[in-house]
């Protein structure tokens, strides 16, 4: 059963040529790339008006303005804000919400090559993979050279450039997003990238199992599991799980699909797997989420949305054998889980 609401994990197709430099620019929302969506370059992503929700790989939480986030290649993401702060009555509409830098792998490996004094860059490039997100003082600080990027031209966008990461680099406030990455992805790196973009493709397809990924990748089963837990610090089960659940927030905020829709045009084939997904990653059933859309939530920013599944001290819950049956049963894992967002 198939919708017609648009139901891919969109590939946002960058067309400057990012190996020899990088591009910022800001941008209003709604815009074509405001969904979720992945592309093969890093991005360091500042909100300067509005609240609303957000989700970075497997990470879903609040945010406010100043909401700063540096995320690594192939990584899904999006930030979606409360219709509360739309600055047009007929539709939702907030001017130069966003500002947003990206640059490719290449260019980020050249300039650790190149600049000697640019190799603390290395730790946040590998961090990134879990998606970072940096303390309102450093916000605040590079909020300035961000905006200036967008205009400046020769040297002094280079100098910009270091000024912005050389701030980041310094902040020991900031969290990681995902964390359990491990500290060095090294020739590792490569697969697990196209492991993420074979997923960002695939994920909402009722088929997709991991064996399927592993056999893809050349790897038996068990071994491709382990490698994917050891590089994300999940499951593929979960990872698979969490973009589904993600995609069905953005419908649900979005869009007036009916759930049993979302449910089908996300990948599930069975709906009560996905509302005890849904309410096991987010804390409240689909129906109860987009009901409360636009109004005050309870959890402050930077509270991961998943806490309000947990008990009283806010841990999350470990996933139920029902939970994860359907999908276990045809990836063959049968593993359970524990979500990553605490």
């Amino acid at each position: 059963m198939q919708s017609a609401v648009m139901k891919d994990l969109i590939r946002e197709v960058i067309v400057a040529p990012l190996d020899r430099g990088f591009l910022a620019f800001s941008h209003d929302y709604p815009y074509s790339y405001t969904g979720w969506h992945y592309h093969p370059e890093y991005e360091l992503h500042l909100i300067k008006r509005s609240s609303g929700s957000f989700f970075v790989g497997t990470y879903a939480g609040r945010f406010e303005p100043d909401n700063l986030v540096l995320m690594g290649p192939n990584m899904p993401h999006m930030w979606v804000s409360d219709n509360s702060f739309s600055e047009r009555d007929d539709r939702l509409f907030i001017h130069d919400r966003d500002m947003a830098l990206q640059f490719s792998g290449t260019f980020a490996d050249r300039c650790l090559q190149v600049f000697a004094d640019a190799a603390p860059f290395g730790e946040l490039f590998e961090q990134s993979h879990a998606g970072i997100e940096f303390s309102a003082a450093v916000s605040a600080e590079v909020a300035e050279p961000l905006c200036r990027l967008t205009t400046a031209e020769g040297p002094e966008k280079l100098a910009l450039f270091f000024t912005v990461f050389s701030a980041l680099v310094a902040d020991k406030g900031r969290r990681l997003l995902c964390p359990g990455l491990p500290a060095d992805l090294g020739p590792r790196s490569a697969r697990l990238n196209s492991v993420l973009q074979f997923i960002a493709e695939n994920y909402n397809r009722p088929d997709l199992t991991c064996g399927m990924i592993a056999e893809r990748e050349g790897m038996p089963l068990s071994t491709f599991s382990r490698f994917f837990e050891k590089n994300l610090s999940c499951s593929c089960l979960e990872y698979i799980n969490r973009l589904r659940i993600y995609k069905a927030c953005q419908l649900l905020m979005e869009t007036q699909v009916p759930i049993t829709s979302i449910c089908y045009d996300i990948g599930y084939d069975v709906l009560s797997t996905f509302n005890r997904n849904f309410t096991r990653f987010i804390g409240v059933s689909p129906s109860d989420f987009r009901h409360q859309r636009g109004l005050t939530w309870r959890l402050e920013p930077g509270v991961p949305l998943s806490a309000a599944a947990g008990g009283a001290d806010g841990a999350p819950r470990p996933a139920s054998s029902a939970d994860t049956r359907s999908l276990e049963e045809r990836s063959g894992t049968g593993r359970t889980f524990q979500a990553l967002t605490s």
